[in-house]
């Protein structure tokens, strides 16, 4: 049977004479919308329907909240809600039952709240330690332990209005501040890139683009406040298949090095090689450099993250 997912978020109707109080909507809008999230559910059971019901909150909360769905938020919320009506549908040939599964906005407050003040409180003691003047590395790994607590913070905020009568976010002046210390700190560390070699130009927009998602600043070479520094060397060349004919083959390679320029230091080194076969030699050679920035890039961001944590 199909499963009756509805939302009801609708200001009370008035119950007038003639009104059809068999609907879902008659018995919902006798929720006051301010104090009560409404999901409704349908079954051949009022057992049925009751667990339809609260499977249905559940699956709303989730879609319109994955993150929180994702770290077992909605699990608590689902489990201090309750099925407040069922009734059997006067209009149906067989047996057939509505529910609605129903969460006071002011239990879901109690369950959210408090994990956000804590997880402020927690970014606060964090933040203090920032250093004074500013280091960028020092301030980078007090960054990188903010960043799950903001991550997690932001998943409660996303339940948080949604289940909110005014969908407001939770103390936003208090948490504003930390998220924005979080970019201003992983921006502060400039990354100079050096690429040199044959069709560089594709490797540079991928490996611009993985600093860019880490938030890290990205300068040229020649920049004097540059903290970390990319070098990488390209190179193309062509590649015989004697499995494929009629194939134009081309590698390219990157030969990368990471270096700590507050130190001098080269802390890794990789090389990354790709070949492509197509009927036009230019399509070879842009699909072997892009595959090749590609995993030009995953690798970069991965060592610089575990250097920038463990640093």
């Amino acid at each position: 049977m199909k499963k009756l997912v509805v939302l009801l978020t609708a200001a009370g109707l008035c119950a007038c004479s003639g009104l059809n109080k068999n609907t879902v909507s008659y018995h919902a809008n006798k929720y006051d919308n301010a104090k009560y999230y409404v999901v409704a559910g349908e079954g051949r059971s009022k057992a049925e329907a009751s667990q339809n019901a609260l499977d249905n909150l559940q699956r709303e909360i989730t879609q319109n909240a994955p993150a929180a769905a994702q770290r077992g938020i909605v699990n608590d919320l689902v489990a201090n809600s309750e099925v407040d009506k069922v009734w059997r549908d006067k209009d149906a040939s067989g047996k057939h039952y509505y529910a609605l599964a129903v969460l006071r906005r002011d239990n879901a407050h109690k369950i959210l709240a408090p994990q956000m003040d804590q997880a402020d409180t927690q970014l606060a003691g964090l933040a203090a330690q920032f250093s004074t003047p500013a280091d960028p590395l020092a301030d980078l790994r007090i960054a990188y332990r903010m960043q799950p607590v903001i991550t997690r913070r932001q998943a409660l905020d996303e339940a948080y209005q949604l289940l909110s009568a005014q969908r407001a976010s939770y103390k936003p002046e208090v948490f504003a501040p930390y998220k924005d210390a979080l970019k201003e700190k992983l921006a502060a560390v400039l990354v100079g890139i050096d690429v040199e070699g044959k069709e560089s130009q594709v490797m540079v927009s991928y490996v611009v683009d993985a600093l860019n998602q880490m938030g890290l600043g990205v300068v040229d070479i020649s920049d004097p406040d540059k903290v970390l520094t990319v070098e990488i060397q390209t190179d193309i060349d062509g590649y015989n298949s004697p499995k494929v004919k009629g194939l134009v083959w081309v590698s390219s390679s990157a030969a990368i090095s990471l270096i700590d320029a507050t130190k001098g230091v080269t802390f890794s080194r990789f090389n990354v090689y790709e070949r492509a076969g197509t009927t036009r030699s230019a399509d070879s050679l842009r699909r072997s450099m892009q595959a090749a920035g590609e995993q030009a890039a995953k690798q970069i961001a991965a060592r610089l993250e575990a250097y920038l944590n463990t640093k």
